[in-house]
C-alpha cells in the first residue's frame, strides 16, 4: 500500500489528538506482554540506508519543490513477530514527508525530528517490512541518521531496538551508527548532481600535492604565536624553574597546566621573578616594554641568571607563564635567552558551546575552560536552552529543568520534552541532564580565575521549545488547581494563537510570544536569577547572549499582537529591544545572532550590544558585517564556513558533522582565516559545494572586535564527542584570535604578488610542528580526546605507501594479522586498514579500509 505522511503531519500534530488516540488504541488493541515486546526489542534488525541524494525521481513523487533524497528503511523481524498496533518510533533529522510501502504501516511527523512508524497489521516472525522514504535536503554522512529506535505498545513499558544503539568506533572513540549503510556511493555521499566536494579518503589526501615540510625545529614556536621575538641563540640549561612562594596562588592556573608541558616548579629551577605594573613602577624598570598595551598584556625576559615576567594583572602574568613553559625545551632542558614581548590581537576571543541540544556534563565545561586558558581564549559563549533542552536550574521555575531537561517518551509533555536526536525513550539517557546553581557558580569561578568571561545563552523568542513546554507544563498543573493567575504569570505563547509555522529543525511550536506581558515577565524572573548566581560566584554578569535568530513564520494569527496592533514584521525587532531594556535595568549588555540583531539595529542601543555575524562568508557575510560597521555595532566573526566546529574536518562521509554550510573544515582553514581580509576569501576558498563565489570587493571590519568557534551539539552526544570536533581546531582558532601573523597583516599585496599561499603554508607548517609533537600529546595527558587525522595512503602495484607526518607513527593492518608500524612501502595483500597515532601515546585517528 502507499500513503503519504504529508496528509497525516497537521493531523497529528496535536498532543491532545495524540494522546486520544493512545487511550483509543489501549482499549481496543489484544493483550501483549511485556517481555514479548523487550524480546521484539532485542532481536529486531533495523537497517537504513540512503539510496540517493542525487536523483530525486523517488522522492519528487512527494516533494514536489527543493533538494530531497530518498532513503530505505528495513525492518526485519527474526524470531518475534510485530504485533499489529506496535508502534516505532526515530527522529530522522530531516522530516518525511511521504513514504512507499507494500506493507499496512503509517508513518506521521510528530514534531522536530521525531516520527512514528505504526504497524497496522501483524507482521510475522521472519518477515520484514521495507519502506522508501522522502525528505528534504540530504543525508551525505553517516551521522545524519539518528540511533535509538523504539517500540511502544499500549500499557507498556517503551523498548529500544537493541540493533540501532550506538557502539564506539575503533581510534575515533566516538558512538557511531550500527545500522546504517555503507555510503560507498556518489549519490549517497554527494548531495546533489552541483557538489563538486571532492571525496578526501585516503587516497586523495596522498594525491593532494602537500608542499615539503619546512626545516628546522619548530617543536618550541608558541601557540598562539608570541607578537614580538628576539632570540639571542643562546640557551640557559635548568631543570626547571623557581617560582616564588608569594606568587604561586597567584600564578597557580598555569602552574596546573606546566606539567602537561614538561616543566616542573622546584628550587633548583631557573628563578623566576614576577612584576604586575601599576601606576607606580609601569616605568620603573629599564627593559619595560611599551608594547604591553593591553589588560591581557605581558612581557617575557629569559636571560642566564633568570626570567622575568611584567604584566599588567595577573591574568597577563598567567599568559606570560603559559608562554614560558612552552618555549622550554624538555628534550635539553634548557630555555631560551630571549625576550618576548605579546599582546593579543582581538579582546574578544571566544568558543561557543552549545549544551542544550545533548548535555555533556560539568567535567567538559571545566576541561574547555582549562584548554581555552592555556591558549588564551577569554569568552565562553555557554549555550544553556534549545528546543531541545534547558540546562541551568532556576529555583524560582524548577519546571525550567524538571521538565525541560529531560526526553523521554511522554506524548503529552507534562513529564518531560518530546524525544530528539535519537536520545530514546528514558531520561537516564546520555545527553539528558543539567547544570546545577553550585555546578554553574563553580565553573564561573574557575572560569573568572582563568581570566574568562562565562556568557550565557538562553536563546529566545525562537529556539524556546524547552522553555515553552516547562512552561505550560506550569500552566497546566497550575489551572488544575484553580490558580490561573499564577498559571498565567510566566506563559510563554498565546493559547489562542492559531499561526501554523515550521521552523528551521522542523518545530511548529518554538517560539516565545513577544505580545504577551508574561513572557518579558519570565525573562527578567530568569535574567535576575542568573545574575544572582553570579554574585554568588563574586564574578560580575556584564554580558547576556539573547540568541535572537530563526523567527521566520510565528505570531501571524496571534490575537494577543493583533490586540496591541503589532505587525510581524515588527514584533522581533521589538523583542529584541526590550529585552536590551530588561537587561540595561541590571546593568548588563546583550549579545544576539546577526539575523536577528539586523532586524533591530535601528532600535539597538550599540553601547550596550554586540551581534554574532553567523552569515556565510561564501553568501556575502562580508557585507553583513560591512552592514553592522555602518551602524557601529560591535562584531563577533562566527561565519560557519570557517567557525563552526559542528562540521566535518573532511569531506567524507564517515567524518561526522553537519554540513550546511561547509563539508571540509579542517584545522589548516581555521589557521588560514583573514579576520581583517574578509573578501580576499573568494580568491582562495569555494563554497559550500565547492564551487568558486564572488565576494565585495572591499568589507568594513572596523567594528570586529573579535572572532569566535561554535560548536553545536547535535552529533556531540558525550565528551569525546566534544572534545573530537573541537580539537585540535581550538587552538587554531586561537592562534588567529590572538596572533597577527605578517602574512596577514600584508595578505593582500602579498597575494597581488603570488605570495601570500607561500608565507601561509610555511606559517602553516610550523604550527603543525608544534601541534602534534608538543601539544596533542599535552593535550592526551589530560585525557583530551584529540582528534588524529587519517593517514594519507594508496596501494599502489601491490605496495602500501602512507605518507609521514611529524609526530605521527603510521600503522598498517593486513587480513588475520596484527597492527604493524609502516616505515617504508611494504607489499601487501587482502584487506588492508591503515591507521594513525600520536607519537608515544595510544590516541589513533578513525581506521580507513583501503
Amino acid at each position: 500500500m502507499i500513503r503519504n505522511s504529508t496528509n497525516f503531519v497537521k493531523a497529528c500534530l496535536s498532543l491532545s489528538l495524540l494522546l486520544v488516540g493512545s487511550a483509543s488504541a489501549m482499549a481496543e488493541t489484544p493483550s501483549l506482554q511485556q517481555a514479548s515486546l523487550n524480546a521484539l526489542g532485542e532481536s529486531l534488525d533495523i537497517h537504513y540506508e540512503v539510496l540517493s541524494n542525487m536523483d530525486d525521481s523517488l522522492c519528487r513523487v512527494h516533494i514536489p519543490k527543493g533538494d530531497c533524497f530518498s532513503s530505505e528503511l528495513t525492518i526485519a523481524t527474526m524470531a518475534t513477530p510485530i504485533e499489529a498496533s506496535t508502534s516505532l518510533y526515530f527522529s530522522h533529522i530531516a522530516p518525511i514527508r511521504g513514504y512507499d510501502s507494500k506493507n499496512a504501516i503509517r508513518i506521521e511527523h510528530i514534531n522536530g525530528d521525531l516520527h512514528r512508524l505504526t504497524f497496522e497489521d501483524k507482521v510475522s516472525a521472519s518477515d520484514q517490512v521495507k519502506v522508501t522514504l522522502s525528505a528534504p535536503f540530504w543525508h551525505a554522512s553517516r551521522s545524519d541518521a539518528m540511533p535509538n529506535y523504539y517500540l511502544t505498545y499500549p500499557a507498556l513499558s517503551p523498548v529500544v531496538v537493541a540493533s540501532t544503539i550506538r557502539v564506539k568506533e575503533p581510534g575515533s572513540n566516538l558512538l557511531i551508527n550500527q545500522h546504517t549503510g555503507l555510503w560507498s556511493k556518489q549519490a549517497q555521499y554527494k548531495r546533489t548532481e552541483n557538489d563538486n566536494t571532492p571525496l578526501m579518503d585516503s587516497a586523495y589526501l596522498y594525491n593532494k600535492g602537500d608542499s615539503a615540510l619546512i626545516s628546522g625545529d619548530a617543536q618550541n614556536r608558541v601557540i598562539p604565536n608570541v607578537s614580538q621575538r628576539d632570540d639571542s641563540g643562546k640557551f640557559v640549561s635548568a631543570a626547571g624553574i623557581n617560582i616564588d612562594k608569594s606568587d604561586q596562588d597567584m600564578l597557580a592556573p598555569a602552574i596546573d597546566q606546566m606539567a602537561y608541558f614538561g616543566l616542573t616548579n622546584q628550587k633548583t629551577g631557573l628563578p623566576l621573578k614576577v612584576i604586575i605594573r601599576s601606576a607606580n613602577n609601569a616605568n620603573a624598570l629599564a627593559n619595560d616594554p611599551a608594547t604591553i598595551n593591553s589588560k591581557e598584556g605581558y612581557a617575557l625576559s629569559i636571560t642566564e641568571q633568570s626570567a622575568t615576567i611584567i604584566a599588567n594583572d595577573n591574568i597577563g602574568a598567567n599568559y606570560g607563564l603559559l608562554t614560558l613553559m612552552q618555549v622550554f625545551d624538555v628534550q635539553q632542558g634548557r630555555f631560551p635567552i630571549t625576550e618576548i614581548a605579546d599582546s593579543p590581537r582581538f579582546e574578544f576571543r571566544g568558543m561557543h558551546l552549545d549544551i542544550a541540544r545533548h548535555f555533556p556534563g560539568k567535567a567538559v565545561i571545566e576541561s574547555f575552560v582549562r584548554q581555552m586558558f592555556t591558549y588564551k581564549l577569554n569568552k565562553l559563549h555557554l549555550h544553556l536552552s534549545d528546543d531541545e533542552g534547558w540546562r541551568l536550574a532556576i529555583d524560582a521555575l524548577p519546571e525550567l529543568t524538571e521538565i525541560g531537561a529531560f526526553r523521554c517518551h511522554d506524548l503529552s509533555e507534562t513529564q518531560c520534552l518530546l524525544p530528539q536526536l535519537g536520545s530514546g525513550p528514558f531520561k537516564s539517557a546520555t545527553g539528558n541532564g543539567f547544570l546545577t546553581q553550585q555546578d554553574y557558580i563553580d565553573i564561573l569561578t574557575m572560569a573568572h580565575a582563568r581570566g574568562i568571561e562565562v556568557i550565557p545563552s538562553l536563546d529566545m523568542p525562537g529556539h524556546a521549545r524547552a522553555a515553552i513546554v516547562a512552561m505550560n507544563a506550569r500552566y497546566k498543573r497550575l489551572m488544575a488547581e484553580g490558580n490561573s493567575d499564577a498559571a498565567n504569570e510566566f506563559l510563554l505563547v498565546d493559547k489562542e494563537d492559531k499561526t501554523q509555522y515550521e521552523s528551521v529543525q522542523f518545530y511548529s511550536d518554538n517560539t516565545i510570544n513577544p505580545c504577551l506581558d508574561s513572557s518579558y515577565h519570565f525573562i527578567e524572573t530568569v535574567l535576575t536569577s542568573v545574575k544572582s548566581l553570579h554574585e554568588k560566584a563574586n564574578v560580575p554578569l556584564t554580558h547576556f547572549h539573547v540568541g535572537a535568530d530563526e523567527t521566520a513564520g510565528a505570531w501571524v494569527e496571534s490575537p494577543v499582537c493583533a490586540a496591541k496592533g503589532q505587525k510581524a514584521d515588527e514584533i522581533l525587532p521589538a523583542f529584541v529591544t526590550e529585552v536590551q531594556k530588561i537587561a540595561q535595568k541590571h546593568n548588563i549588555a546583550i549579545g544576539g545572532w546577526s539575523d536577528g540583531m539586523e532586524k533591530a539595529v535601528n532600535t539597538l542601543d550599540n553601547s550596550s550590544a554586540y551581534t554574532n555575524v553567523w552569515h556565510l562568508l561564501a553568501a556575502g557575510g562580508e557585507k553583513t558585517v560591512s552592514h553592522f560597521a555602518k551602524e557601529n555595532i560591535p562584531v563577533v566573526l562566527s561565519f560557519p564556513d570557517v567557525l563552526y566546529f559542528d562540521f566535518p574536518y573532511q569531506s567524507n562521509p564517515y567524518e561526522p558533522g553537519y554540513y550546511w554550510g561547509s563539508r571540509a573544515t579542517n584545522t589548516e582553514k581555521v589557521f588560514s582565516f583573514m579576520p581583517e581580509q574578509l573578501p580576499l576569501h573568494a580568491e582562495l576558498w569555494t563554497d559550500r559545494m565547492g564551487h568558486s563565489y564572488s565576494s565585495s570587493a572591499e568589507a568594513d571590519t572596523s567594528s570586529v572586535i573579535g572572532i569566535q568557534g561554535q560548536l553545536w551539539s547535535e552529533v556531540t552526544v558525550n565528551q569525546d564527542a566534544v572534545e573530537y570536533m573541537v580539537f585540535p581546531r581550538l587552538l587554531a582558532l586561537a592562534e588567529r584570535a590572538w596572533h597577527y601573523a605578517p602574512w596577514q597583516q600584508n595578505a593582500k599585496a602579498l597575494h597581488e604578488k603570488g605570495g601570500l599561499v607561500n608565507q601561509q603554508a610555511s606559517d602553516w607548517q610550523a604550527f603543525e610542528l608544534a601541534l602534534f609533537n608538543r601539544h596533542a600529546p599535552a593535550l592526551v595527558q589530560q585525557g583530551v580526546n584529540v582528534r588524529v587525522p587519517t593517514p594519507a595512503a594508496v596501494i599502489n602495484n601491490g605496495k602500501l605507501h602512507i605518507k609521514s607526518v611529524s609526530g605521527h607513527t603510521m600503522e598498517y593492518l593486513t587480513s588475520g594479522n596484527k597492527w604493524e608500524t609502516f616505515t617504508a612501502p611494504v607489499e601487501v595483500k587482502g584487506n588492508v586498514t591503515v591507521r594513525a597515532r600520536i607519537a608515544g601515546t595510544q590516541q589513533m585517528s578513525r581506521q580507513v579500509q583501503l
